[in-house]
């Protein structure tokens, strides 16, 4: 099973909500990483503590309650699409409010409108993160 690393693999500075808030947002994650990789139908472990300091609850909300609130995904595959992992005890925290963030959140219909043409239009989001490997993870 591979490990997608949050704080390797995407940011060591994950904040925010949205591409409006800059680089490694909740919404950039959710995007760009989480949900291709979901679709890919191949479960996998996700570090939330190596070369991370933390998450504020905007980002962790954005990133996973998002996933069910657009439809993308149910409850259900978001939760059997992978287990959480860290060897700090300290992100023992993160885990149980990423995991209430993905019970509490409902499909609300919306339709999902992107920030990011907004974001980079106003410099707020320079696209600074490499996601190439998004592609070869869904395929491993």
């Amino acid at each position: 099973m591979r490990t997608l690393y949050i704080g390797k693999d995407f940011s060591d500075d994950p904040s925010g909500r949205f591409y409006t808030d800059g680089d490694g947002s909740g919404e950039e994650f959710r995007e760009e990483i989480l949900r291709p990789i979901i679709a890919s139908g191949k479960k996998f472990k996700l570090n939330i503590d190596e070369n991370v300091e933390g998450y504020g609850s905007s980002f962790l909300v954005e990133a996973f309650g998002g996933l069910i609130k657009f439809g993308y995904f149910t409850k259900a595959q978001v939760e059997d699409s992978f287990d959480i992992d860290y060897d700090d005890l300290d992100f023992e925290f993160y885990e149980k409010k990423i995991n209430q963030y993905i019970n509490e959140a409902l499909y609300n219909s919306q339709k999902y409108v992107s920030t990011k043409d907004e974001a980079i239009a106003e410099g707020r989001y320079k696209e600074l993160i490499d996601k190439t490997f998004v592609e070869e993870f869904c395929k491993g």
